[in-house]
């Protein structure tokens, strides 16, 4: 298993590469790239959607109101994206007004996401959202009713280099649906979690 330095010199290499990114329009408009937070984890892998204003401001994924609510989920069984997670996105710069990314984009912006998910051979993927499902499983339907089912590495339209993944309901949806009742969405996310920490015992 490379060590952290290693896989963080082989990150960084990536990420100068997408500071200076010009393959779609998004450049025009970004006030920083969002290329990654937490750790070189083989473990784990959070693949997000786009960045939001706050991202975009900081330079780093899941820092607004949703970010925190992400730290709370991880933190309810023990995991920290200090310690434990290592966070992207499907794109690297803001959508404006934080609309969905366009098929150009994605495109544009997949080398980057596929250095990612190659560098770090996840054991674990957690796909946070219909933008992150859809372009690494294509359309297997909506997260609400695929979340929480784990797919297997030849589920993926893409190379995952042997990763099992899960579909997660995204925390800015969440935080628009803020009910705990059982069979809810904070209530499923609370059984997905779980489910999780279990496999992520496990390696």
């Amino acid at each position: 298993m490379p060590a952290a330095e290693e896989l963080r010199a082989k990150l960084n290499e990536i990420r100068e590469k997408c500071l200076t990114c010009k393959k779609c329009s998004l450049c025009e408009t970004r006030h920083n790239i969002v290329f990654e937070d937490g750790i070189p984890n083989q473990k784990l892998m959070l693949i997000g959607e786009a960045p939001g204003f706050y991202e975009d401001q900081q330079g780093k994924p899941f820092v607004g109101k949703a970010g925190q609510l992400l730290d709370r989920i991880f933190a309810s069984v023990g995991l920290s994206r200090d310690k434990d997670v290592y966070i992207c996105n499907t794109l690297k710069c803001r959508p404006p007004d934080n609309r969905n990314p366009l098929p150009d984009e994605k495109e544009a912006c997949w080398e980057y996401l596929k250095a990612q998910i190659e560098i770090i051979k996840p054991k674990i993927i957690l796909l946070c959202g219909n933008v992150a499902v859809q372009s690494i499983l294509g359309n297997v339907g909506g997260i609400t009713r695929i979340r929480g089912n784990w797919y297997k590495p030849e589920n993926a339209i893409v190379d995952v280099y042997g990763a099992k993944m899960m579909p997660i309901f995204h925390p800015s949806y969440l935080l628009r649906n803020d009910t705990r009742e059982k069979g809810g969405p904070k209530w499923l996310m609370w059984q997905d979690i779980q489910e999780i920490k279990r496999e992520y015992d496990k390696l």
